[in-house]
């Protein structure tokens, strides 16, 4: 994938943002941009090309507006060959509890592209790919393991969940994130927000007491952080963890889901 092409991508996301401010454009093209795991979601073939994407706590819905501009890009002739096809037919739909994170993707994306709910309690249609970025740190740890198995359960037989968090066992790195996300949760007006982080292993551990097969991935290439990227598909194999694990420092069509009552955790993408 061509820095060239990735970043007139990113700027083709970015730009339904502009009509809802300055400060929503620019966060949509620095965290396209400088944040690795969308370049990996667009230059492996990790998402099915058709069926329902759930985003879960899709903050302003830019993973969303990503594969809306990758889909129109391939659909007008100017997709690189030796990259993967891009979704062409799947349908996406956020889920995120900030009321002004849920109108700013609603001005950008339509109407329906994210509801507001608790994804601890907002129902979870059948899916064929769930993705959570980010998130799970906001819950308890029982919340977390109850949300990845309300996850497996609306997952279809082939479906896969993408998820990313915090090693905690990233040393530094991971020091540098725990203050990272202390400072944003200072900013906005959070600073008693709980943070609740696991080791890796114990995530893919988790992964594999609710049936899936889990690759982990280190996802924070290009930052200072200490983030994994972990891919389950359900089944009862045996779970793999990357050797370098350590090592590092679609169109989408409106959604039809209904608003659920929401609980005051702090969700983002």
């Amino acid at each position: 994938m061509t820095d060239a092409v990735f970043r007139e991508l990113v700027a083709a996301a970015a730009h339904p943002y502009r009509p809802c401010g300055r400060h929503a454009w620019h966060f949509a093209k620095g965290k396209l941009a400088g944040d690795p795991v969308f370049r990996h979601l667009l230059s492996h073939p990790l998402l099915p090309a058709r069926g329902c994407l759930l985003d879960l706590g899709c903050g302003q819905g830019v993973l969303t507006a990503l594969l809306r501009a990758a889909a129109d890009r391939h659909a007008g002739g100017g997709w690189p060959a030796e990259w993967p096809v891009p979704p062409s037919a799947l349908a996406t739909r956020g889920v995120e509890l900030s009321p002004k994170r849920v109108r700013i993707a609603r001005t950008a994306l339509g109407g329906e592209a994210v509801i507001q709910g608790d994804i601890r309690d907002t129902d979870l249609p059948r899916s064929d790919a769930i993705v959570i970025l980010d998130v799970l740190l906001y819950l308890h740890r029982d919340e977390q393991a109850a949300v990845l198995a309300r996850c497996a359960e609306a997952l279809n037989p082939s479906g896969v969940l993408i998820l990313r968090e915090a090693d905690a066992d990233g040393g530094l790195p991971f020091r540098i994130t725990r203050w990272a996300e202390r400072i944003a949760c200072a900013a906005r007006g959070r600073w008693r927000q709980p943070l609740t982080y696991r080791p890796a292993a114990e995530w893919s551990e988790l992964l594999s007491s609710l049936g899936f097969a889990t690759e982990a991935l280190p996802m924070s290439q290009g930052t200072p952080f200490a983030n994994t990227l972990f891919i389950a598909r359900q089944s009862k194999a045996s779970v793999q963890i990357c050797p370098s694990l350590h090592d590092s420092a679609g169109v989408s069509i409106p959604s039809t889901m209904k608003p659920q009552p929401t609980a005051d955790t702090v969700q983002n993408s």
